[in-house]
Order: structure tokens, then sequence, then C-alpha cells
């Protein structure tokens, strides 16, 4: 595609460009989740052509070994880790093919984007091509380094359940995988995947009635971890909430959202109604479209549409309309608690897609908490939720959270050098998302770890952007850390 060579030309020229040339070339091969083998193959090719060894367990995920410099034999192993695959998200109307065509990756001022409306994929290849530089460069000298990449993380952190623990073997472990510059992660919280469904039954609408086409769109989106607390809103429960208000319609079907780890930018119902109450709908749809730009912070480009459509051959019945409804409408979403210590949501949850499959009407959330118990309380009040709604739940793709160590020796390392480093303090912080290390503290015990990384501005959406200046600045502090231990 011509899009590729735009990514090869804007970037490679940015700064520190070992990792902008790798991060090229890890946009140019398609690495949804569930399809990162051809990024695996590339990347374990190029550590032979560096006469390293790359290795891989069973489910797919590679480690890569590096042996001590001349002279730092008596080092500890060090373990540079992050994950393959990206999350694929399109603006609206996107013909993009996440499974074959790369991303064009261009700097924009002073940030990279994908030039294709989608995102980067800087969630977490930044991370991985700045482990590859380091593992590369004949001219860093370290004690034994190695790099672990696992797959399938942004659905439901797959690759790292399913990790052979011999894979972490080493001291220190050094997640490459957050999104903002100067924070330092030390825990993380755990979660869950639910999802609920319910066969709905249907009728034929009345032949005077007129199709129509509701629409919540415009929303910003985002991660249900990191930006659960941002009031971003969430288009899948805004879609319940029209269809709560707006009573003359009668819909025939919902879609929205995706990704449990995804805020829902977008939903939509095809419905039928009486044209003599099109003018009454649309001023409740006006009025509720007001009053959520009032709770929530909207982008200038919300909104709710009504715009004309073929009427549907069938319909829901009423019951299956009022279960739909009160299941999307009334479904617990976003922050449940904060955490007073270190000011972030403590349990949250995401009512994070509504679609048919094989028949049935399902509901996709996910729940978080840095408290497994608080977190499977959660899952339980959700489950109750689509329950009442005469829904059948499944709870999936449960992993803990990791808890913070403050006292390790690989945190006070990474302190002081960011204060010597930047001549500023760095944010010691835990992270409201889950991260792989939750799942690795419980295959290695007493595995010494922290996770940062760059500024990576609206991950998990087509907005997403790398600060270009910080991948430098990241990059500079992850090579003095790891020469520091």
């Amino acid at each position: 595609m011509e899009e590729a060579s735009v990514n090869t030309n804007s970037i490679c020229t940015l700064e520190p460009r070992a990792v902008w040339e790798i991060f090229a070339e890890i946009c140019a091969i398609p690495h949804p989740s569930g399809h990162e083998k051809a990024l695996a193959d590339a990347i374990a090719a190029m550590a032979e052509q560096h006469g390293l060894k790359a290795r891989r367990d069973a489910y797919g995920n590679l480690r890569i070994d590096r042996a001590a410099s001349p002279g730092f034999e008596t080092r500890s192993t060090v373990i540079l880790q992050g994950h393959l695959d990206m999350v694929p998200q399109a603006e609206a109307g996107s013909l993009f093919d996440f499974e074959k065509d790369p991303i064009p990756a261009v700097a924009d001022g002073g940030f990279v984007r994908s030039a294709a409306g989608t995102t980067l994929g800087g969630d977490n290849g930044i991370g991985v091509a700045a482990a590859l530089a380091l593992l590369f460069d004949e001219s860093f000298h370290s004690g034994p380094l190695a790099a672990v990449f696992t797959l399938s993380e942004e659905i439901g952190l797959n690759g790292a359940t399913a990790l052979d623990p011999a894979f972490l073997a080493g001291k220190y472990l050094l997640n490459l995988d957050s999104e903002d510059e100067g924070e330092l992660f030390i825990g993380c919280a755990g979660g869950a995947r639910l999802e609920a469904s319910f066969a709905p039954e249907y009728e034929t609408p009345s032949p005077s009635f007129a199709g129509a086409l509701l629409e919540v769109k415009g929303l910003a989106g985002g991660h249900s971890g990191c930006n659960i607390a941002d009031r971003r809103g969430n288009a899948v429960q805004f879609l319940g909430a029209a269809l709560l208000g707006a009573r003359a319609l009668r819909a025939a079907s919902a879609e929205g959202g995706s990704l449990d780890n995804a805020i829902p930018r977008e939903a939509k119902a095809t419905v039928a109604l009486n044209p003599e109450r099109r003018k009454e709908t649309l001023e409740i749809l006006a009025s509720l479209e007001r009053q959520l730009r009032e709770k929530f912070s909207l982008p200038a480009g919300f909104a709710i549409t009504l715009t004309e459509a073929p009427l549907p051959e069938r319909v829901w019945t009423e019951q299956t309309h009022e279960r739909a409804v009160f299941a999307l409408a009334g479904c617990p979403d976003g922050v449940l608690e904060m955490d007073e210590n270190f000011g972030i949501p403590r349990t949250s949850t995401n009512l994070a897609a509504v679609f048919e499959r094989g028949g049935r009407l399902v509901f996709r959330t996910s729940q978080r908490s840095l408290s497994d118990g608080e977190r499977r309380a959660a899952t339980e009040r959700v489950a109750a939720h689509f329950e009442k709604a005469g829904a059948v739940s499944e709870v999936t793709n449960e992993y803990p959270g990791w808890l913070p160590a403050p006292e390790s020796r690989l945190l006070e390392t990474a302190t002081m050098l960011y204060r010597e480093l930047f001549g500023r303090a760095v944010l010691v912080k835990v992270i409201p998302a889950g991260l792989e290390c939750g799942i690795f503290a419980g295959k290695r015990p007493g595995l010494d770890m922290i996770s940062f990384g760059p500024t990576i501005l609206d991950p998990h959406s087509p907005s997403e952007r790398a600060d270009i200046a910080s991948v430098e600045r990241f990059y500079s502090y992850l090579g003095a850390l790891v020469s520091a231990l």
C-alpha cells in the first residue's frame, strides 16, 4: 500500500532513531489481538539476525535473551516486557482492515499518529520497539538482559495468563506498557469480563409505522480503566437512555461498542415508530442530549440522532424491548468507589458493548478493582442486574491485581535515578487498569517489578497519538535504569 511508505518515510528520522525504525517495522505488520503471529515471527527473525536467542512457549509468547556484557556477568537479569497485540479501533465508516492493512504512522507536530483514522498501536508497540532497540544496541553494556513479549493482552491478558513461568526467570521486570511519562506504577487493578444474554422475541410492526435509525455518536471513548473517571460518557448506556425516554420507539436491533477494555464511542438501534409521534420523539432526544452534556464532559461533536431508514420487517416484542432497555439504561457503569490513598478509581465497571450473536442479544461488560474481593462483588452486582432483565450471565477472563511493594530496591533505584536525570520527582502510582504484572506476581513471587512508559494520549481510540519528545526521554531513562541495576 502507498500508506506503508508514508509510515517508513515519516517517522524513521525521529529520535531515538533505533526505536522509531523498529516501531515503523511493527506498524507495517498487521497485529490486532489474535493476529500477532506474523509480528512475533518478524521479531524472532530480527533477534536471530542480531545473534540473540529467541524462544516461544506453547501459547506463542516470545522471550529473547542477551548475555551479560564483559565485566557485567555478576549483575542480575533484567526483563523488559511488553505485549505484541494492539486494539483495532477505527473512525465510523472506515474501511480499514486491521488484519491486512499496515498502520500508516505519521509525524504530526509533536506527535506520531495514524494517518488512517485508526488506533496507532503505540500501546504497546513503542514499548516493544524500545525493548528491542536496547537489546540490539551492541554499544549498550549491561548484565543479562531479556525481553518477554506476550500475545492477546488487550482481550483479557490471555498471553500473560498462559505464559510459561520459566519465561519470568530474572530478578527485575520492567513493564513498558504505561502511557504517562513521569509516572511509575507499582500496583494495578484486577479485572474480569462478564457477558449476559437473552433470546429476543419478535413481532411484525404496524404497516403504518415508519423505520428509523437511532444513533449515539461523537463520544471520545478511551480506556475503560485509565479513563473511566473522566466522565466521557458511554454510548451504549446513552442508547439505552434514549430508548427509555423516547417511548414511541420500538427497537428491532441494538449495536454498539466492541472490546471490553474500551469505553464505547458509538451505538445505534434500528427502530420503528408512529410518524405522528416523530416530532415529540425528536424533542425528547434533544432534551436528553442537553441533559447528558450537563452531566458529562462530552465533545462538541456528540449527538443523538434519529434519521429515516427502511421499516424493519420485524421488531422486538414489547416485553423484549422493555427487557433490553432496562438492561442497557440501568446497568451499573463507571466508578463505583474511589481509592483515597492513590486518588484513583478503586472499583469500576464498564458497559462495553451490545450486539446480537447466534440469535441472542449480548451485553458485554468488564469490572476492575484494586481489591479482588471488591471486584467479585462488583461482578455479582452487574450479574444481578442482568438477571432482573431475564438474561443469563457468564464471567470469564478473571485476573488478579498487583499489590504494591513500596520498599523494593527496583523502585528505590528508579525514583532516585529519575530525579537525577530530570531534576524532579517521579510520581509513584497504582493504576486502575489491568497490567500483566498482576499475573506475573502470581507466577513468580518475589519478582521485583515496576511499570512505566512514554506519554501516549487517548489509547484504544482513533485519536491515539504518541508524544515524540516523551519517547526520547523514556528511552534515555530506560537505558539508564537498566545500567543502574
